[in-house]
């Protein structure tokens, strides 16, 4: 790409060009009209000749007996004094005169009555012709002039001059017009070239000044001359300076905005007239995994909804569930702006909301449930008792052992409820402090002796003495330990084995605690640490469980800065593992 030329060289080239132009018509001019005038100056003059001529001749011509040799002599005289070629002829064309020939070559002249200038001098006052000369062998100009006295005519008086003569004159005029012509073209270039910086200097310093504010640099002005151009100069100046101060304006209410928008936890849509994206911040990026590409897109395209299509437009609060790019669920506020240029779209994500709802009404639902079965059991023997006549005293015995079982089983899962809520709540205090896993492990095994006693079941510990001490709070780590265990003893059929292991790892003790049931199929384990999740209802129930022991374990070992899992197959028995940090 060409570069561009710069506006002073632009003006200096336009006008040395328009200086060669006029120049070249002058130098045309006068190569076209300079001919013509030289001809028709020297067509005056030979007139003037040949009329000044004239009468010399007249006398002699009117003579009775013609004097050849005087006329000639005459003839010879004239020519000298002149330059000019001149002929004397009698009325019948024969040359009597000649002032380029001798007296003695005149009669071999051939007759000149026929020819051009003399015919029309027959005519005419005055006769001219243009042609080369057969006589002297040269183009010449002619003019001839009839000599009359009175109606009488005497004979014809002929001057002539060379044309090589009158092509060196103007040849020479042609070259003076040239070198002038030159001279004043040099002359002239510089002159022009100063007067087309001067004049387009400031033109184009007002350029670039405009040029720098388009690219948004406020910084250089415009000259400001004294003229009109200093007018312009002022008004790009004052333009310059309202367009800074209404950038920096823009700039810092769009620096506000993005920020604003940057902040704020909800996602935010922006649309046009025509429902198509115009901006969206960075949450709502992230809520949805958009880009750059949306921009420009409908909500139906980008947002894949046509719930939330059909809400555009009108002042209007929905809650919508998005299935891309994973099930969440928003509520949506939209609000029109002004003059209908579009709609503002607000998502507050309340999927975590919604999912906490859902897990209050099932917990609630669990616990009413949880609480109702030996509640209605308690009732009816306690009704029972009060009737009339009362059991005998063996019968009310049972009853109240009954009532006894569940009224522990309702003591139990309130102290579960209470000690899970602590946990969640993060108002449960651990008491910290460098502990003996081993300890930890035996006194647990220890309470649950009993019930594996009566289960034939072994329990066994693995944990060796030297294991590091641990970072430990000892009255819930019993508590992990109690909970797994009589998880494990409650699952294991009669005979079965329990065992607990423990071995260092980097920074963690790991934890293990293994037994020989029926296992757990996959599909229950990524949710076995849930409040209230059971694989088998009916048997948990029946063996007394409150559906909180693991996830009491959960909490607690999250407390604690462990981790906790489990691996099991059916038929293979399970292993509950948990980390504790080293004191």
């Amino acid at each position: 790409m060409m570069k561009q030329v710069s506006l002073p060289w632009r003006w200096f080239l336009a006008l040395a060009l328009l200086l060669i132009v006029l120049l070249a018509a002058v130098n045309f001019t006068l190569r076209l009209t300079l001919p013509d005038y030289l001809r028709q100056r020297i067509d005056d003059a030979l007139r003037r000749q040949v009329v000044l001529a004239e009468p010399a001749f007249a006398g002699l011509l009117a003579a009775a007996a013609t004097n050849g040799t005087a006329i000639n002599d005459l003839a010879h005289q004239l020519g000298q004094r002149t330059g000019l070629r001149i002929t004397i002829m009698d009325a019948q064309g024969v040359v009597l005169g000649e002032s380029d020939k001798p007296p003695e070559a005149l009669p071999q002249i051939e007759n000149h009555l026929l020819r051009p200038e003399v015919q029309q001098a027959l005519i005419r006052e005055m006769g001219y012709d243009t042609r080369r000369s057969a006589t002297v062998n040269v183009e010449l100009r002619y003019a001839a002039v009839a000599v009359r006295q009175g109606d009488r005519r005497l004979g014809f008086v002929r001057v002539a001059m060379p044309l090589l003569e009158i092509n060196h004159t103007i040849a020479r005029i042609e070259r003076t017009i040239a070198v002038a012509s030159l001279m004043v073209g040099l002359i002239a270039l510089p002159v022009v070239y100063r007067l087309s910086r001067r004049v387009s200097a400031p033109i184009d310093a007002m350029r670039q000044v405009a040029t720098h504010v388009a690219q948004g640099d406020f910084a250089g002005r415009a000259p400001e001359p004294a003229d009109e151009l200093g007018d312009l100069g002022r008004a790009l100046n004052q333009m310059s300076t309202q367009l800074e101060s209404r950038l920096r304006e823009l700039t810092n209410e769009k620096a506000e905005l993005t920020a604003i928008l940057s902040s704020m936890t909800e996602g935010v849509l922006v649309l046009d007239a025509a429902g198509r994206i115009r901006l969206m911040n960075q949450t709502l990026r992230q809520q949805f995994q958009l880009g750059d590409e949306a921009i420009g897109k409908t909500v139906l395209e980008a947002l894949r909804n046509v719930e939330l299509e059909q809400l555009i437009g009108a002042p209007t609060a929905k809650e919508l569930t998005f299935l891309t790019p994973t099930e969440r669920v928003f509520a949506v506020n939209a609000a029109t702006l002004g003059d209908h240029a579009g709609t503002v779209v607000v998502f507050h994500d309340i999927t975590r909301l919604k999912k906490l709802e859902n897990l209050r009404q099932e917990f609630v639902a669990n616990v009413s449930h949880e609480l109702r079965t030996p509640l209605s059991i308690i009732k009816g023997y306690i009704e029972t008792l009060l009737e009339e006549p009362a059991p005998d005293q063996a019968t009310a015995r049972q009853f109240l052992q009954t009532i006894q079982k569940h009224s522990r089983r309702l003591e139990t899962l309130i102290e579960d409820l209470l000690s899970i809520s602590a946990l969640e709540s993060q108002q449960a205090q651990l008491s910290l402090s460098p502990y003996k896993l081993t300890a930890a492990v035996s006194a647990a095994v220890e309470e649950m002796s009993r019930q594996a006693v009566e289960k034939s079941i072994a329990i066994t510990s693995t944990v060796p003495a030297d294991l590091p001490d641990i970072a430990a709070d000892p009255q819930r780590l019993h508590q992990v330990l109690v909970n797994l265990l009589d998880n494990a003893v409650k699952y294991t059929q009669r005979g079965g084995q329990v065992t607990v292991s423990a071995r260092p790892t980097d920074n963690e003790v790991e934890v293990c605690v293994v037994d020989n049931g029926p296992g757990i199929a996959a599909e229950h384990l990524p949710h076995i640490f849930e409040r209230f999740y059971r694989v088998d209802k009916a048997r948990s129930r029946e063996l007394g469980g409150t559906g909180l022991g693991l996830s009491i374990v959960k909490h607690i070992v999250l407390a604690h800065g462990g981790r906790v899992w489990v691996e099991s197959e059916l038929g293979q028995g399970s292993r509950f593992y948990f980390t504790l940090p080293r004191a």
